[in-house]
This record gives C-alpha cells, structure tokens and sequence, in this order.
C-alpha cells in the first residue's frame, strides 16, 4: 500500500482505517463492521484508503454520521455556490454552465501553497436506491491532471450516512503543492465541515433549508 495506512493513522485521533473490508456487513451501500457502524453513530469519522492503477496516489474515502435527512443533506451540498461559505480552504465555488437540471460544469477554487488551485468539474445529482448521489469529473485545471469522485448519501439511524470519495492525480506541478497526507486530511475536514454546516442551518435556519430542499426536489423531477 506503499505507506498508505502508516500516514493515514496520524490524520486524526477520532479517524478509524478500514485497512480491509472484504468480509464486512453492507450498511446503507457501504462495507462497515458493526464497530464502524458503532463509532458512526457516535458521530466519529472512519476512513478507507485503497490504491488505484494508474494513480500515484489512493483513493480516498471518509465516512460520517449527519444529523439531518439524506435529501437535507444533498440539498445543501448542492448548492454548489453556497460551499465556499463553509467548507475549508475554499475560496470561491460557482455554476458556470447549467447543462441540464441535474448536470452542472462547477468552477473552484483552493488556496493551496503555490498559486490557488483552480480547476472545473462537471457535477451530476441524482438518486440511488436507498437515497441520493452527487459525482464529480475534472474538466480542467491548473496543476491536477485527474480528478473523480462521488458523495452519496443514504439513511443511518435517525440521519444520514455520507460516504465521500476522491480520486486525484495531481500533476507534475500539483504533487510539489501536496501529499497523499494532506489530501486525506482535507477531506475529513470537508466531511467534517459539511455535516457541521447541514446541523447549523437545520437548527438556524430552517426556512433556508426548506428552500434548498425545494430546488433539489425540482432538480431531481427535471432529470
């Protein structure tokens, strides 16, 4: 795993490795034993590395427990021009191009050590069978050569489980600007930070958030 899991383990104290899966129950689309789903619902954050051919660095996926509904969570998310307001290091997010109701071409931009990172997805949401998907492909960007991944969204308890996935090639110039290390850390703190965000605006601000259900709901019935 070429140190994979060594560097992983000091991303956070609260962060479980799921360094093998294989034989462990499915909960709402996702392999987690009975102790994940336990710290899960503790509102802990577990963590699954895994190498990609073809990648120089793995793929990465955080799991976390949201005190809210799947839908009221997408919802939020989906408001792609509203994230720069709340997940870390970000510094602007906007739709650039509206290609259907669901499918969106979103700009972004990241602070990073060298010049900002700046780069373009194309962004699809949609359902699944237990509850919702947002997926993402890199268009282009200033250092990353390739960039994937996927958020779903499925019912865990009372709230939601999301399970959030990266896959990044950073580039000749991208990989002298970050780590596999720093890549992991960032996005716990995206989940960490987007599940913070969905609690505050469900307790705060209720009517927002029943706004911003309402254009998911119309997003989803236009597909």
């Amino acid at each position: 795993m070429r140190g994979g899991l060594a560097w992983l383990l000091g991303v956070a104290g609260f962060v479980t490795v799921l360094a093998s899966v294989a034989s462990a129950p499915a909960w709402g689309g996702a392999d987690l034993t009975d102790t994940d789903v336990d710290r899960l619902g503790r509102g802990e954050v577990v963590v699954r590395i895994q190498e990609i051919d073809g990648y120089p660095w793995p793929e990465v996926t955080v799991y976390r427990r949201a005190a809210a509904t799947p839908e009221e969570v997408v919802a939020v998310y989906a408001d792609f021009e509203g994230q720069a307001g709340y997940l870390p290091n970000l510094v602007q997010s906007r739709v650039v191009t509206r290609l259907s109701a669901r499918s969106f071409h979103v700009s972004y931009e990241y602070e990073v050590a060298g010049p900002n990172e700046r780069y373009t997805v194309l962004a699809t949401v949609g359902r699944s069978p237990g509850g919702f998907r947002v997926s993402w492909d890199l268009l282009r960007a200033r250092y990353a050569r390739r960039l994937s991944g996927q958020m779903s969204v499925d019912p865990f308890d009372s709230g939601a489980l999301i399970e959030y996935r990266n896959r990044v090639d950073p580039g000749f110039l991208g990989v002298h600007l970050g780590s596999p290390e720093t890549t992991a850390r960032q996005l716990v703190e995206t989940v960490q930070a987007l599940a913070a965000h969905v609690t505050r605006v469900k307790v705060e601000e209720p009517e927002r958030l029943a706004t911003l259900t309402r254009v998911l709901r119309a997003m989803l019935d236009g597909q």
